[in-house]
Parts: C-alpha cells; structure tokens; sequence
C-alpha cells in the first residue's frame, strides 16, 4: 500500500483489517519508543544540570558526578584506523551497499577500546572503565576508502563528500571517535574507593585467600613448613601455616595504608542509573541530550497523532 493513503480517510476505512492493524501497530509502536527515548534523554540532562559535582578526594562511594581532564597513565592507546595516539577510541567501518533502486551504508565493523583511562581533578585522580558507558566524543573523524581497513590516515577536515567518493570508488566509510589526553572529562556513575576491596577485608579474612593461594602450589608448602620431613603437614604444622598466613596478611594491608586509594568509576550497579561520559563541557554534553529528548519527544506527538488518525478513521466509518 502507498503511505499518503494513510493520510486519506476513505482509503483507511476500506483498508482490509490485517494491513490496518499492521499500520496502527506500526504508528503505536514508533510513539512508545520515541517516548521512551525522550524520556531517557531528558532524565539524563537533568542530571548533568543538577547533580553536585564531586572531588575525587573527598567524594562520597555510590553514583558520583567528576570533573576533571584526561591525563595518560602508563601506556597510551593507538586508535586501530588512524594510528593517532589517544587515551579511548572507538570506531566504524561502514559498506556501501546498493540492492536494487536502494542503496545503503550497511555496518560490517564495530569495535571499542575496553580498557580504563584517567580523569585528573585538583584533588586526585580516578580510572574510569568504559564499560557500558554512554560516551560522547568532540574528536570524530569520517574519511572513506575502496579497501575493508583504510590504507591511509583520515583527510584534513575529515568531511569528504559522500557521493563523490562513492563514484570515486571509495566504498567503504570509516568513522573513528577519540578521547585525547588533556581533553575536559565530564563522568557520572558508580564511584568506589579500593575497588579491590583488600583495605576493607579483615585480616582473618585476607589471610584465608592467602592461604588458598598457597595450598594450589603444596610441594612448596610442604617445603616450608614440613618440619619433620615426613611429607605430610600435621595439626601444629598447619597451626604454624595459618599463623604466616595472617601475619602476611597483616603485613599487606599495613603497605596497603601507605599507598594512596586507588578510585574507579563504572557502570552502576542499579539498572535505572545511566552512566554518561563526555569529552566536552559539562553545558554542551547537556544541551546535547535535551536536542535529543525534543526530536524523540517530536517523533513521539507525530506517530502518535498518525495512530490516533487511524483509529478516528476507522471508527468513524
């Protein structure tokens, strides 16, 4: 059926009832979701607008708001299509795809960089894993090439046009994003001080995981503590066991002590809480979310005005 017949109420009304609910399901389903979308985005501008911004020193453990910049610890990451040196990525690679009278970019590569960097704050500084995160990138490159993986870095401005490199023989597009060190950081999500947990456990505890580190290599316990040579440990040899083990696990967290905390932000542990990252001002990255929530909100009123129009015409007839 031709879709300006949808806007024809005679052409509803005589519409048989299985491609009219199919239309009304369509239109229903479409307003749901927009709505949905609307609702997610407006939520999390409201937070980036109204969450107090947290330091790193004194920030309290649970759903946290930083802000900070991006510095490199240890070793930087190379971004995988352009080789640029960065501290995240991610990227994708895109087939021109013509089938029939239609054509299409079809995805036919999608990968993220998995491991954490480092925001800094005059107070401190907090690994954030990426995991999960909606992140949002001001250094996005787009470039087009003939081969699967570019052969070449991306052109300066990284905007060519997309028809005339398609006629060029240029298939493939290549979209890479990028956070780099110094770049503002804006991050809301689960924030935990030793996320290791081993300054919180108790000695008791801790040295009952070393001591089943120790039993997994027995020939070297019986080594050390098998006094009397008979190969076997008996009750005042493992007494003597259980006492190293909790005086190495004191000795632990007494260096534990000296070492300043090390903090991480992740994906919240409760579901409803979204976890938002943003290489931009904290102002744009809002203001980003709420042009979002008003096009879901305007996709929501126009769907949902087309399935209110059919039930009308149906109805009506």
């Amino acid at each position: 059926m031709d879709p300006t017949a949808l806007f024809c109420a005679d052409c509803i009304r005589a519409m048989p009832s299985p491609e009219f609910g199919l239309w009304l399901a369509l239109a229903a389903g479409i307003s749901l979701f927009s709505l949905k979308k609307s609702h997610g985005r407006f939520k999390r501008a409201r937070l980036i607008e109204d969450m107090p911004t947290s330091k790193i020193r004194s920030a309290s453990q649970g759903y946290t708001e930083l802000v900070g910049v991006a510095v490199q610890q240890g070793n930087p990451q190379l971004a995988p299509l352009s080789n640029t040196l960065c501290l995240w990525w991610r990227y994708t690679i895109e087939k021109y795809q013509r089938s029939g009278k239609s054509s299409h970019w079809a995805t036919v590569e999608k990968r993220a960089c998995s491991q954490p960097f480092h925001l800094q704050d005059s107070t401190g500084i907090c690994a954030i894993d990426p995991d999960g995160a909606d992140i949002r990138c001001k250094h996005r490159h787009l470039w087009y090439g003939s081969t699967r993986r570019p052969l070449g870095t991306p052109e300066l401005g990284g905007r060519a046009n997309s028809m005339f490199s398609i006629g060029l023989g240029r298939r493939y597009r290549y979209t890479e994003y990028l956070i780099l060190e110094g770049d503002p950081i804006y991050a809301l999500g689960e924030f935990v001080s030793d996320s290791t947990g081993q300054r919180t456990l108790s000695p008791q505890a801790l040295s009952g995981d070393i001591l089943r580190s120790w039993k997994a290599d027995y020939p070297a316990l019986l080594e050390r503590f098998d006094r009397n040579d008979d190969g076997e440990l008996d009750m005042k040899e493992w007494r003597a066991v259980r006492d190293a083990a909790l005086r190495e696990a004191r000795r632990q967290q007494a260096e534990l002590s000296q070492q300043p905390l090390e903090h991480l932000l992740a994906k919240p542990r409760h579901g409803g809480l979204p976890f938002i990252i943003g290489s931009d001002e904290q102002q744009h990255l809002s203001s980003h979310f709420r042009r979002a929530a008003a096009l879901y909100s305007g996709g929501f009123l126009l769907a949902g005005s087309l399935a209110s129009w059919l039930i009308s015409s149906r109805l009506l007839g």
